[in-house]
């Protein structure tokens, strides 16, 4: 719990947009014996309308923390709220519908309709798939939703959902195509709130059991075909709610009176209690399943695509420590404890509220996580902060993260050995606290990679591979020539093609490890660069020449770019099925946004048809990459060092996103202005995980 210093502190820097009950409040916590605030009577509203100003009284503490956290700016993050309008405005996309299709909005009597099949595709992919998880708060179930007071046209047939957002309109209301954060009432645009975890009563039923009421997002519907597919086969394991939004909201628990007076609230169950500090309610959004069927998941029975998979990865993993006599810590026991302070499931003693009758374990509201939000409305104060609070948890959002990513790994460099002209050198990476892959959450735009400088004797660099030359540099595996992020042009029938994409060409770094990291492996031997980044894949056929062992080679007038000898393979999003002339993992290419064309000018923009989740390092599993570097001329000794780094987000993606919006504000779609920039980069600095250094003889 922080002391009184650090508390003022951190509530001070919160006055602004908490209002000034943080402010008195500051001053009663730095006052031993201070009067306890009076109850406060919220009002009998929906869920959205209950805000964090109107827990602080009480929770002064936990208000504080998650101000300072992700979670706070999970309605308003640019990138998530850029990758969600993008979506909207480009898949889909045709002569009929040219405003988008609104695949992942609420449908209303105005939606887009696929003009071969006739399915509509306006909410296909799961409509507010995006808002419910980044926005609990402004979803309500129906059966309590009787004194709601919305438009009716707000309240669309057939949707278990209701919003004060409009439905997606294709040709009308162009306000129901804004962004996000543009549309959200001011209490929903807190993101992952007060009211949002605690008015949870636990995960929805499984989807077979449902009849109706919310359900999050179980499953997505072909525009092809008309097809329905599940999203969570846990339900048929009797473990429902996982993934997209499977949380259970009751505004009761939060709205209604206490009995006993002593709270304005009442106590949750206890089975509630149980389930919030569970890793199954993090996994209710922390597994995120997209839309169309994974190339390679298809041949596990899943139709649907893993974007996000923290969750499952953390099961995984408690399984095989159950299996071995070992109790596995919890998500809050990493992310809600004085971990990595303190070991995992270390919690700080305190009062949970000023009327508490004993100091108690509490829960941190840090939600201490590996990216540093983007939003312009995060004080730069809370990031920077470099005290400590009471417990010696940094206050500082920096320093926490630093401190995260620090104790995820342990790098060691193994004895180099010289046969002949080449120099063997072993590299070890080892997961050591995590209870998932890392990088995890958006582990396809997570670089975390090893830059490995070699000299000789006289100082020269024998070889170097993972420099930047400036913090917000790309790496250099791979070069990014030309990226049009832009609405495209007319096609030959005249249809509007969106375009998200990029002109790409090897870099110096270019990995050649053996067997290809992306195929899974713990033992890998070659050059380049290491990074343990996952990534995106769409099915393609070769224009060029097929070779002999199976490989696309490039024709005449191809290969100044890795995507020229490609065009797009069929791909059926109902199976997963990439029909190519190319066999295997030859037939996935891989791209480098989470929704995009195959390159800058040519390709359908779409998802990917196929998600790379193994090139990250799993829980307890020691990797060795064993370089194999040339020393001819070089004079011994060779001195070795090796940094292990991580950054949240490539620069590329942030510079992609910043030119569609640049566009999308120029034709009059962003009223409140871009939503990315290139400025927001010096949030994204690269953090130094581990560092080891040696010598060859």
């Amino acid at each position: 719990m922080p002391g009184p210093d650090a508390t003022r502190r951190v509530l001070l820097a919160l006055a602004p947009p908490l209002g000034g009950a943080l402010v008195a409040l500051a001053t009663l916590l730095a006052v031993p014996g201070a009067a306890t605030p009076k109850r406060v009577s919220l009002p009998d509203a929906r869920l959205a309308g209950t805000r964090a100003e109107d827990c602080a009284p009480c929770h002064a503490r936990e208000v504080a923390e998650w101000s300072a956290s992700a979670m706070a700016y999970a309605a308003r993050s640019p990138l998530v709220g850029a990758l969600e309008s993008l979506v909207e405005e480009q898949v889909g996309r045709d002569a009929t519908c040219p405003n988008g299709a609104g695949v992942l909005r609420l449908r209303g009597g105005d939606a887009c309709v696929d003009a071969r099949s006739g399915v509509v595709a306006t909410g296909s992919g799961g409509e507010h798939w995006c808002v419910s998880c980044h926005a609990p708060g402004e979803n309500l179930p129906r059966e309590l939703a009787s004194g709601w007071s919305e438009p009716d046209s707000r309240r669309e047939a057939g949707s278990n959902l209701r919003s004060a957002m409009p439905a997606w309109s294709a040709l009308g209301d162009a306000r129901s195509r804004e962004p996000m954060r543009d549309l959200l009432p001011a209490e929903a645009r807190e993101g992952v709130s007060c009211a949002a975890c605690h008015s949870t009563v636990g995960p929805v039923a499984a989807h077979a059991s449902r009849t109706r009421g919310y359900e999050g997002n179980p499953t997505w519907t072909s525009v092809a075909t008309g097809l329905t597919f599940l999203a969570r086969p846990e339900d048929a394991r009797g473990l429902p709610g996982i993934a997209n939004s499977g949380y259970h909201l009751d505004p009761r628990l939060l709205l209604g009176g206490a009995e006993d007076g002593a709270r304005v609230h009442p106590a949750p169950t206890d089975a509630t209690e149980r389930y919030l500090a569970s890793s199954e309610f993090c996994g209710a959004c922390h597994d995120v399943r997209l839309f169309g069927s994974d190339v390679r998941g298809a041949a596990r029975g899943e139709h649907f695509k893993r974007l996000r998979n923290a969750y499952s990865e953390w099961r995984t993993w408690a399984d095989a420590e159950a299996r071995a006599g070992r109790k596995a810590p919890t998500c809050q026991d990493c992310h809600m404890s004085l971990y990595p302070v303190k070991p995992p499931g270390t919690y700080a003693q305190g009062l949970v509220a000023p009327s508490s009758r004993a100091p108690t374990r509490v829960a941190s509201h840090w939600f201490t996580g590996v990216e540093i939000p983007f939003a312009a409305e995060l004080p730069d104060a809370l990031v920077d902060d470099p005290t400590r609070d009471a417990d010696g948890v940094p206050v500082g959002l920096r320093a926490r993260r630093d401190l995260l990513l620090r104790a995820a790994f342990r790098m060691t460099l193994g004895e180099g050995r010289l046969f002949g002209h080449k120099l063997d050198l072993p590299l070890t990476l080892e997961n050591v606290g995590a209870g998932h892959r890392v990088p995890a959450g958006f582990s396809q735009e997570r670089e975390t990679w090893v830059e490995l400088r070699v000299t000789d004797a006289r100082g020269a660099v024998v070889y170097e591979v993972g420099r930047l030359d400036r913090p917000d540099a790309d790496l250099a595996d791979k070069r990014f020539l030309r990226v049009t992020a832009s609405d495209g042009v007319p096609d030959g029938r005249g249809r509007p093609q969106g375009l998200f994409g990029a002109e790409v060409v090897d870099g110096p770094d270019v990995p050649s490890w053996n067997p290809d990291p992306r195929l899974g492996g713990t033992r890998f031997v070659g050059s380049g660069l290491i990074n343990l980044q996952n990534g995106f894949q769409r099915c393609v056929r070769c224009i060029g020449f097929v070779d002999a062992s199976g490989r696309c080679q490039p024709g005449p007038d191809q290969g100044r770019t890795r995507a020229d000898r490609y065009a797009d393979g069929l791909y059926d999003p109902d199976t997963g099925e990439c029909r190519s002339n190319l066999e295997g993992e030859q037939a996935l290419f891989e791209t480098y946004f989470p929704v995009g064309a195959l390159d800058a000018d040519r390709g359908v923009l779409k998802a990917p048809d196929a998600i790379v989740d193994t090139r990250s390092a799993p829980p307890g599993v020691p990797l060795t990459y064993t370089y194999v570097l040339e020393t001819l001329g070089r004079a011994r000794p060779f001195t070795v060092r090796a940094r292990l780094l991580f950054r949240a987000f490539p620069p590329y993606l942030v510079r992609a996103f910043a030119a569609y919006e640049r566009e999308q504000a120029r034709e009059g779609r962003r009223p409140s202005g871009a939503q990315v920039d290139e400025k927001m980069l010096r949030r994204d600095d690269p953090v130094e995980l581990a560092r080891v250094e040696g010598s060859v003889p």
